[in-house]
């Protein structure tokens, strides 16, 4: 099983494919799920990717202290390097997309690309009604009996998924848009009550020449229609990829 020592946690993680490398970084209580064999049919051929549990889900150490989406940008940044990796493609879902921002902005020496699906750079709980009353349900959801073995095989504790959840309610990004200089990608629902269309507009406007792809879905739809977001991906990732090697095979001036 592959587990790597990164700061003060055991993290677990995997490599598929081939090529550039791609990190994925999911959302609160995410862990390594059936996405990744949609993403390796599509995918598989053309990037190296990497997939892990955050501290506090899945098979990666819980520990018993609070957690932060700083802390877990540098369990991110901490991993890739001990597996080798300089810089990436990054791609963050949900709560992971305030993760791979702290990246973008805080170590841009390691970002190829940036592609943010449900993404916000704060929390939008403290000023959309919706908003509130999905953070609110969800809370009282954690302690259902049930509800967190739901999720996948290797669930966080109610005291772990409590901390990926203050982390993500605590954070706000809105200053670090400005820093961020990949060529950034952003794909959200406008049916998500958990996560409002201002925020979208808010990342389109803050990080500049980027691109904001909007479809007509919930916040889940990377689990019921994959293909919105992994088809916009693709075609990104590809026109990064030509715009780099045509920069690479330009001659020195």
């Amino acid at each position: 099983m592959p587990i790597v020592k990164v700061n003060d946690i055991n993290m677990y993680y995997e490599i598929h494919g081939e090529g550039e490398p791609l990190v994925v970084i999911w959302g609160i209580s995410g862990e390594i799920s059936s996405f990744v064999d949609y993403l390796k049919i599509e995918m598989n051929k053309k990037y190296k990717m990497v997939f892990f549990d955050n501290r506090g889900t899945g098979r990666t150490d819980k520990p018993d202290e609070p957690y932060s989406i700083e802390m877990m940008a540098r369990d991110t940044i901490g991993l890739i390097d001990a597996i080798g990796i300089r810089s990436a493609h990054f791609l963050g879902i949900s709560m992971g997309s305030r993760i791979a921002l702290v990246i973008a902005a805080k170590y841009p020496d390691w970002v190829r690309s940036l592609i943010l699906n449900v993404a916000a750079a704060r929390s939008p709980h403290k000023d959309d009604p919706q908003a509130t009353l999905s953070f609110e349900r969800l809370q009282t959801m954690i302690t259902q009996p049930g509800f967190l073995e739901a999720m996948g095989k290797y669930p966080p504790s109610i005291e772990s998924f409590i901390r990926q959840f203050d982390a993500l309610k605590e954070f706000d990004g809105m200053d670090l848009l400005g820093k961020i200089t990949a060529p950034t990608l952003i794909v959200n629902g406008t049916k998500d009550n958990s996560t409002p269309v201002k925020c979208a507009e808010e990342l389109s406007e803050g990080i500049s020449g980027s691109r904001l792809v909007l479809v007509e879905e919930d916040h889940l739809f990377i689990r019921t229609k994959p293909d919105l977001l992994v088809m916009p991906v693709i075609e990104f990732l590809e026109e990064v990829d030509a715009k780099t090697k045509e920069k690479a095979s330009r001659p020195a001036a």
